[in-house]
């Protein structure tokens, strides 16, 4: 049976953040993620998550002075990946999340050389530290249509960028970008389900919940289960209303469809 998880950066905004852990458990959630943890301290979040009886099952790390989309590829934020390096491993100690993503940030075309490189020394510096932390390192392809110049557009430049990592680090796979990149999402994840640690989703378009799109979630959702992934799937959508209202899809498919 598929495991959810809800992305409490997005959803249950109606509440202050530590309030929306109990929130999650309660509307049948099993776990939850936290795109920005930082905006709270790392012992608050943990007593937040133990008190509602729910795990943290992965942040993103610190996203540079930009915050959205990353600066692991950023040659000048060089030395400031290495510095907020040390508050990710911080915060997946305390909150004791099996992932973390890294996003890569922005490149443009003449300067793409120069920024994958440094994303992939950048990965392979977070990967032994937050290994040391409990913690695997992921690398999440994000379409370019949404965010322009986004330094690893695609899953199959990821798929090469984790290959030369050995093993090290693994793919957040977002059904929200597989479509937006015009892919059929499940064949996208047949693809590359034996790179995916995590799979993030989102109707489109509106990058709403399952039913407010056009995507397939039924054939989706059965293929990654097919597929013997165990992992947890995050709801990271922006609800269409309230979010208890949204959640019709969660009745739906954690009763196993």
């Amino acid at each position: 049976m598929l495991k959810f998880s809800a992305n409490i950066s997005v959803l249950f905004r109606e509440l202050p953040l530590l309030e929306r852990f109990a929130a999650a458990r309660e509307s049948g959630f099993g776990a939850v993620e936290i795109q920005v943890p930082y905006e709270a301290p790392a012992a608050a979040l943990a007593a937040a998550a133990q008190a509602a009886g729910i795990p943290v099952v992965l942040i993103n790390a610190p996203m540079g002075p930009d915050r959205s989309p990353g600066m692991a590829c950023r040659p000048e934020h060089r030395a400031l990946f290495r510095a907020e390096l040390d508050r990710a491993v911080e915060y997946a100690t305390t909150l004791g999340v099996p992932c973390v993503n890294v996003l890569a940030g922005r490149a443009a075309a003449d300067e793409r050389a120069d920024c994958l490189a440094q994303l992939s020394e950048n990965l392979a510096l977070a990967a032994t530290a937050l290994a040391a932390a409990g913690a695997r390192v992921l690398l999440e392809p994000i379409n370019a249509l949404d965010v322009p110049d986004y330094c690893v557009p695609s899953f199959e430049l990821a798929a090469r960028i984790l290959a030369s990592l050995e093993g090290r680090a693994g793919m957040q796979f977002d059904i929200y970008h597989a479509a937006r990149l015009g892919l059929a999402p499940e064949a996208a994840f047949e693809q590359h389900a034996h790179l995916v640690t995590h799979v993030q989703f989102a109707d489109a378009p509106g990058r709403h919940e399952p039913g407010n799109g056009t995507l397939p979630f039924e054939h989706i959702f059965g293929a990654i289960e097919r597929s013997g992934y165990r992992g947890w799937l995050g709801a990271e959508y922006h609800p269409s209303g309230a979010t208890v209202a949204s959640l019709g899809w969660l009745r739906q498919y954690a009763a196993g469809g």
